[in-house]
């Protein structure tokens, strides 16, 4: 079991999350004895005896740390999932150096991936945290602005939804737990371009836990979907375009035997010559 499934699975602490799975992205990023660390690269076997500190840890009396509330003011934040990470990656910054010039906190937020901000705000964020902490700038820095004359077109105005973001006690999709939740996984293709030749699920759908595997024959009516033409296919039908693309799925009981039935589902391709450039 990796340290990341501990927190999240056996702890219910939901904000750190898995982005990559591979130690890419930074989602994940914890404090182990006061070293940022991937969760998910770390079993939790080596993690026994030492001190986990996560994004909760930050804001642990309710109310936000200095940087957490920089990454507020400064608008840091869009869709937020990488925003918990970002928070730690930027903690161990400035921790490590109180007075890190921008081009010191780039670097040192380079193991962080961030999908939508541009980064810019994030650095925004680090260098007026770092300011408030050294006393250059008051701590009324990290106040809203007030509109003038009760102006609100082509002022800023702070995300409604931005503190949960940054403490992470906001609820994604992938956080949230019911009774009798099953877990999906995607068979996903790892060619660009291949006709896909026979696909046998038999030995996935005889598991047991297995609630049920599909593929697109499981797929009714007219098969396709778009932005403006509706060509792509809900499952991969006849051949597969891109690596990635879905093949099959499977709904099990557990995340583990969904794994599981996901390697014993039998896909036979031949290979089509792609386009690369």
């Amino acid at each position: 079991q990796r340290l990341l499934d501990f927190i999240r699975d056996d702890l219910n602490l939901t904000g750190n999350k898995e982005g990559c799975g591979a130690g890419e992205c930074g989602t994940c990023s914890v404090f182990v004895d006061g070293v940022l660390m991937k969760s998910c690269l770390l079993p939790v076997a080596k993690a026994q005896g030492t001190q986990i500190e996560t994004v909760e840890g930050l804001a642990r009396t309710g109310e936000l740390s200095v940087l957490q509330k920089a990454f507020h003011k400064a608008g840091a934040s869009q869709c937020g999932y990488c925003i918990p990470g970002m928070v730690m990656a930027a903690t161990a910054a400035l921790r490590a150096n109180p007075f890190a010039d921008r081009e010191e906190i780039k670097e040192r937020l380079g193991g962080n991936i961030c999908r939508c901000t541009g980064y810019q705000k994030i650095f925004d964020a680090v260098e007026l945290a770092r300011d408030v902490q050294n006393g250059r700038l008051p701590a009324t820095a990290l106040l809203e602005d007030e509109p003038e004359d009760g102006k609100y077109i082509g002022a800023n105005v702070r995300r409604l939804d931005a503190p949960g973001k940054v403490s992470g006690a906001l609820k994604y999709a992938g956080d949230m737990t019911m009774p009798g939740m099953l877990h999906l996984q995607v068979l996903r293709s790892p060619h660009p371009h291949a006709l896909i030749e026979s696909i046998d699920t038999s030995e996935a759908e005889a598991m047991a836990g297995v609630e049920g595997v599909i593929t697109c024959a499981d797929v009714p009516g007219e098969d396709g979907f778009g932005v403006f033409v509706h060509d792509q296919p809900v499952m991969a039908r006849g051949k597969v375009r891109y690596v990635g693309e879905a093949v099959a799925a499977v709904a099990a009981q557990d995340l583990v035997t969904a794994r599981c039935a996901l390697a014993a589902i039998k896909v036979a391709y031949e290979p089509l010559t792609a386009v690369f450039d």
